[in-house]
C-alpha cells in the first residue's frame, strides 16, 4: 500500500482504545476489585509489549546498541500474545487474583490490540506483506523490495480474517448455555486462541517472504512451535484437572478398576 505511517499511528491508536473499552465491559461482572482489574490490564500490556520487542533486541546488531532495538518499528504479535498472557498471571499472583480473566481478554484482544484492527494499519503501512502471487486479490506494496510492480499476498488480511473468526466463536461459546456445550471451555480461550494462532502463523508463515533459519523453516515458524506446543501443553492439564474435578467419582471408579479389575 501508501507506506502511510500516520495511518498506521492511528490505527493502532484506536486498536487500543477499542480493546480498552471492550475489556472493561467483560470484566464488568469479575469479582475483582478495581485496582485488581487495574494491574492485571497493565501486566498484560507491559508482558506484551517486553516480549513482542524482545527477538529484535536479542537480534540487533550490537553496534546499533539495544535502545534503538526498543525503540524500531519492529515487533512481533506471536511473541507479544504470549508475552501478554504471562503478564496476566504474574500480576494476577501479585494481587492474589485466584479468578480465571482469559475469556475476559479474548475477544478485546482479537479485536483490537494490534491484530485485527491494528493490521489494518499494517495494510496501510505496507508492512508484513506477503509473498508474490498471481491470484487476482493479490495487491501492490510500494514499501516491498519491488516498489510495487508485482502483486503479493495481502497476508495483513489473512491475519485480519482469522482473528475476527476466532473471537466470533469464542464470543458466540461463551454465550451459550453450559448445558449444549459439548466440551467445557470456559476459562481456556485464551491459551485455544494462541495455540490456534500459533498454527495459523506457522502455516501463513509460508505466503511471507521471511528469511529461513533451519530446517526450511524461519524464525517465527520455529516461534509458533514452541509456543504453539507450550500452550498446547497447558491447555491439555486444564481440561485434564477440569474433567476430574466435573466427575471425581467417575475418576475414582475408573482408578479402581484399573487397579484391582473391579468396579466397586
Amino acid at each position: 500500500m501508501s507506506g502511510s505511517r500516520i495511518a498506521y499511528v492511528a490505527f493502532m491508536v484506536i486498536a487500543s482504545a477499542v480493546a480498552a473499552v471492550l475489556l472493561r465491559r467483560r470484566q464488568q461482572c469479575l469479582a475483582i476489585d478495581r485496582n485488581g482489574k487495574i494491574g492485571i490490564a497493565l501486566g498484560g500490556l507491559i508482558g506484551a509489549t517486553f516480549a513482542s520487542k524482545l527477538p529484535f533486541v536479542l537480534g540487533a546488531n550490537p553496534d546499533d546498541g539495544a535502545l534503538a532495538a526498543w525503540l524500531s518499528d519492529g515487533k512481533t504479535i506471536l511473541w507479544g500474545l504470549a508475552g501478554g498472557y504471562v503478564g496476566v498471571e504474574i500480576a494476577k499472583w501479585s494481587f492474589r487474583v485466584n479468578l480465571s480473566t482469559g475469556d475476559s481478554f479474548v475477544v478485546p484482544v482479537a479485536i483490537a490490540i494490534a491484530i485485527a484492527i491494528g493490521r489494518v494499519g499494517c495494510l496501510m503501512y505496507g508492512c508484513c506483506y506477503g509473498i508474490a502471487t498471481d491470484q487476482t486479490w493479490g495487491m501492490r506494496f510500494v514499501t516491498a523490495a519491488d516498489g510495487g510492480s508485482l502483486l503479493r499476498h495481502p497476508s495483513q488480511l489473512y491475519e485480519i480474517l482469522f482473528h475476527v473468526t476466532f473471537s466470533l466463536v469464542a464470543w458466540a461459546s461463551q454465550q451459550s448455555p453450559k448445558h449444549r456445550k459439548p466440551l467445557n471451555l470456559s476459562g481456556n480461550w485464551m491459551p485455544i486462541y494462541l495455540c490456534a494462532y500459533a498454527a495459523f502463523r506457522f502455516f501463513s508463515e509460508f505466503l511471507r517472504p521471511e528469511l529461513v533459519v533451519s530446517s526450511g523453516l524461519t524464525f517465527y515458524q520455529w516461534s509458533s512451535i514452541g509456543i504453539g506446543t507450550a500452550f498446547a501443553i497447558l491447555l491439555a492439564a486444564r481440561l485434564y484437572a477440569g474433567s476430574r474435578r466435573r466427575h471425581p467419582a467417575s475418576f475414582r471408579q475408573s482408578r479402581t478398576m484399573a487397579c484391582t479389575g473391579k468396579l466397586e
